[in-house]
């Protein structure tokens, strides 16, 4: 029996996929935009518990996607580049500025395209979308032709995301990645607890460009109450195993999401960690990277042409 059906519901005139289960559990997918995730939502406790930040309306997702990129794939840099512009093998490429904030480039070039539908498949344990869009290289601030597609993995009360990036070009192409989801559970961070794996915080200077040095940082090895920490590091991860994890509680109501991403070789070796002003949400992001890496080189995934890079990562909800 099937229990999983696709839908179409746009976002006013952006559009969007939800994977919806029997149970009433749905995954929201932005195609039109990024392809990233823009909700996630399951009935428990005698509610709906949303359980990541997104657009509810387009007139929110117009006036805050370019300074928020909730949900999305970063794609082929994630965080910043430096003033915009970086250098390869003798060759200086010029990006665009486009965030409100700073003059750096963030966050790649995918995140405002619109993606296509490759397949929908289903069965009575999971469904599974894939989205394509094909980067011809045009840009003068990124001339590397590759081929990105997204798998999302939905169960309800998880989901997986395989993303898969081919270099069609006749050179070598520097390539990075990362992620863009913004957790939830009911209520501000400041009333839940966090538990990150070992880690090391990338220090950064006045304009949020990595230095190179390190820290440990041990604030949330063991499990803590955020309260009113503002957060917004990119952690480096040590020893890692072949998947981490990281743990986000509600103890009052004893809901937790689990969030994980693979490392290893030319595999998610960072995480970016980020508390927005609101505080209502915590974006806990998979990187293979530190912010300014066309620059500075620090997690740079080389793929020679016609090679393949395979990333991924999830999350689970669980009520203990």
């Amino acid at each position: 029996m099937n229990h999983f059906q696709l839908i179409s519901r746009p976002l006013g005139s952006v559009e969007r996929f939800v994977i919806h289960h029997e149970s009433n559990a749905e995954l929201e997918i932005l195609a039109g935009w990024g392809a990233g995730l823009n909700a996630w939502r399951i009935p428990t406790q005698g509610k709906m518990q949303e359980l990541l930040y997104g657009y509810q309306t387009e007139e929110n997702f117009l006036k805050t996607q370019a300074d928020t990129s909730a949900g999305e794939r970063l794609s082929p840099f994630p965080g910043r580049t430096n003033n915009a512009q970086w250098t390869w093998n003798g060759n200086t490429y010029q990006l665009d500025n486009n965030v409100t904030w700073a003059k750096h480039a963030v966050h790649g070039l995918l995140h405002v395209q619109p993606w296509h539908f490759e397949s929908f498949e289903s069965n009575s344990k999971q469904a599974s979308l894939t989205l394509s869009y094909f980067w011809n290289g045009a840009h003068p601030g990124f001339p590397f032709p590759y081929m990105a597609k997204s798998t999302f993995i939905f169960t309800g009360k998880s989901f997986e995301i395989r993303s898969e990036t081919e270099n069609f070009g006749k050179n070598t192409m520097p390539y990075a990645e990362g992620w863009h989801p913004y957790f939830m559970l009911g209520t501000k961070v400041d009333n839940l607890d966090l538990q990150l794996p070992p880690v090391h915080k990338v220090l950064v200077n006045e304009s949020d460009i990595p230095t190179g040095e390190r820290q440990i940082d041990e604030r949330f090895t063991q499990m803590a109450k955020i309260n009113d920490t503002f957060i917004n590091d990119c952690e480096e991860l040590q020893n890692p195993t072949p998947i981490i994890s990281a743990d986000l509680w509600n103890i009052q109501t004893t809901e937790r999401i689990r969030f994980w991403q693979r490392t290893g070789n030319k595999a998610f070796n960072f995480m970016q960690i980020y508390t927005p002003p609101d505080r209502q949400s915590l974006a806990l992001e998979p990187m293979t990277n530190e912010p300014d890496v066309l620059n500075n080189h620090r997690g740079l995934i080389l793929l020679k042409p016609g090679e393949k890079l395979n990333l991924n990562w999830g999350a689970s909800y669980n009520i203990e």
